[in-house]
């Protein structure tokens, strides 16, 4: 039987958005942890960049005085996004030619998104251009050795190698941040709570919720679907605790 090729697959983001909101939702401990490094108010102007369906962007927006924009390539996130507040401007563009004028945010921020953008070092350029002096950039990714503790890297082993390889690592996006123009790169990991995995889990695999499960063979996908079904048969109490990167950046 003949294997397809992970690197061919690409990702219908507007076919996603369907769904996505059925598996994923925002997560209060990370824009908790963005809103720790930085001081915002009413006069702040904040975009996030590659927002999807908006669950951390009406999250951060919900948690601080500032104005936030959303900003997405998929025409389809955004619909689902404006289901949710009419409050949030949401504005349809790519990352790396984004519509505003220079110097116009305090603070940008991506949250697991530079593994979807055709170019990072342009789209870091673009959010160095975009905002003021003094303005942050924070990009939150997960480091190829985080990764590899997934709980889906356990039963999807090949999603783990296709993510090495979409995932700039830690110092390669220190090299386009330095690029950009920014002085200096601060790494900050955060490990988040405990979890223990129920079956919410397993259907959020089964509706391959998380990007990466699309992009790893029919054959890979299904064999890990068997073995997680076997794992919560067999009554193993799966734990897991998400490990993630904030880079941190400031333009001065």
């Amino acid at each position: 039987m003949s294997r397809e090729n992970p690197k061919s697959k690409s990702i219908d983001y507007d076919k996603v958005s369907k769904v996505y909101d059925n598996v994923r939702v925002g997560d209060p401990e990370m824009v908790h942890q963005l809103l720790q490094e930085v001081n915002l108010d009413s006069d702040s102007l904040v975009l996030d960049v590659g927002c999807g369906t908006g669950n951390n962007t009406l999250l951060f927006a919900e948690a601080t005085h500032a104005r936030v924009t959303g900003l997405d390539i998929s025409h389809g996130m955004l619909e689902k996004a404006r289901e949710k507040s009419k409050q949030v401007p949401l504005v349809q563009a790519p990352a790396d030619t984004l519509p505003f004028a220079n110097e116009t945010f305090h603070f940008v921020f991506m949250t697991e998104v530079i593994h979807h953008l055709p170019d990072p070092g342009s789209s870091i350029e673009d959010a160095y251009r975009v905002l003021s002096p003094n303005g942050a950039l924070c990009i939150v990714t997960q480091s190829h050795k985080q990764i590899e503790g997934r709980m889906t890297s356990r039963f999807f082993p090949a999603s783990a190698m296709v993510d090495k390889e979409r995932y700039p690592d830690i110092d390669v996006i220190d090299e386009y941040i330095l690029h950009a123009g920014f002085n200096k790169m601060i790494p900050k990991e955060y490990q988040f709570r405990p979890t223990q995995l129920c079956e919410d889990y397993l259907r959020t695999v089964e509706n391959r919720g998380y990007s990466m499960l699309h992009k790893i063979s029919r054959e890979d996908y299904e064999q890990g679907v068997r073995d997680l079904k076997a794992a919560f048969t067999n009554g193993e109490k799966l734990t897991y605790s998400a490990d993630y990167t904030f880079v941190w950046a400031t333009k001065e």
